[in-house]
């Protein structure tokens, strides 16, 4: 058990699962998941995206992950657009983090998808989790659906002022380059660039739409990499091969005075091959809490 005096280091896991793990009636990918997730050493958190068809059978597929990986879930968002089968879960290791009641999620139907808002005392020191997908169609739906994150950036209202946003932001991060020339943006399927681009008043295209990260970034939310002297590798262009430009589309952002990032990672060991178990690869962070301010720099967005 740690002292009263002693930081509190947290192991914390995002995956966009991609239909759950689940072919057809197939379900291999997703049983490589469980055990790869079940391996992770001192998981004490983990969102789950893309939990296509988990709520059939009474829930069974969350119950399994749970079973797997010693971790209780809280309970799963639907996304608001769609056929009602996509869901996302946070789950978390209860002896170590104390839910505060209740979990609830964030500006229902506001988001293409969905996102889960939890606080936690973690040995006395109150954090606040939130786990969001944000909409794959365009920038413009992306930028809306941040501003309900952004709050969040600084303290606001009772909710804690130390925060961990986990989220498929399905837009670049600040590292990942600008395509120099039109053959490095043909690598991107033209009718897809209105995903990924900014849309000019005549229709056009512009630069990697990052609006809503900097949204978030200049209302003090932190890039966990800027702690991190080495970069990360992309989550996506694996997988698809009309697709194949590396981004960094899964991201994670911390706020507060007590929050110290020791760990940013995208997880891509070489057994087991997690580029054949979805098309995007897991992000892990790995923070600790203090008990006292540390008074880290907040570095917004130009």
């Amino acid at each position: 058990m740690a002292s009263t005096s002693s930081p509190i280091d947290l192991t914390i896991v995002a995956w966009n699962l991609l239909l759950g793990g689940v072919d057809k009636k197939t379900e291999e990918r997703r049983l490589q998941q469980l055990e790869f997730l079940a391996s992770i050493q001192d998981l004490d958190v983990f969102w789950a995206m893309e939990a296509t068809g988990w709520h059939e059978d009474n829930d069974r597929r969350f119950r399994e992950l749970a079973d797997a990986t010693g971790l209780t879930a809280l309970p799963y968002v639907t996304s608001h657009v769609g056929d009602g089968r996509n869901h996302s879960c946070l789950y978390f290791r209860a002896d170590k983090l104390h839910l505060i009641p209740p979990a609830t999620e964030l500006a229902r139907g506001a988001f293409h998808h969905g996102v889960t808002r939890a606080v936690f005392d973690v040995d006395g020191i109150r954090l606040l989790l939130l786990g969001a997908h944000l909409a794959y169609a365009d920038g413009e739906t992306r930028l809306r659906e941040a501003h309900h994150l952004a709050d969040y950036g600084q303290q606001f209202g009772d909710w804690p002022e130390d925060a961990v946003l986990l989220m498929d932001a399905n837009g670049p991060d600040d590292n990942d380059p600008e395509p120099e020339d039109p053959e490095g943006w043909a690598q991107i399927p033209r009718n897809l660039w209105h995903r990924y681009r900014e849309i000019l008043p005549d229709g056009s295209f512009g630069s990697w739409d990052r609006r809503a990260r900097r949204l978030l970034l200049n209302s003090g939310w932190r890039d966990p990499q800027a702690s991190i002297p080495i970069q990360r590798e992309p989550t996506v262009g694996y997988w698809y091969d009309n697709e194949p430009v590396p981004l960094r589309l899964d991201q994670a952002l911390v706020t507060g005075q007590r929050i110290e990032v020791v760990d940013y990672r995208t997880l891509n060991p070489e057994v087991p091959d997690l580029t054949r178990l979805s098309d995007h690869l897991p992000t892990q962070l790995g923070v600790r809490l203090h008990r006292r301010p540390i008074s880290p720099v907040a570095k917004g967005a130009a």
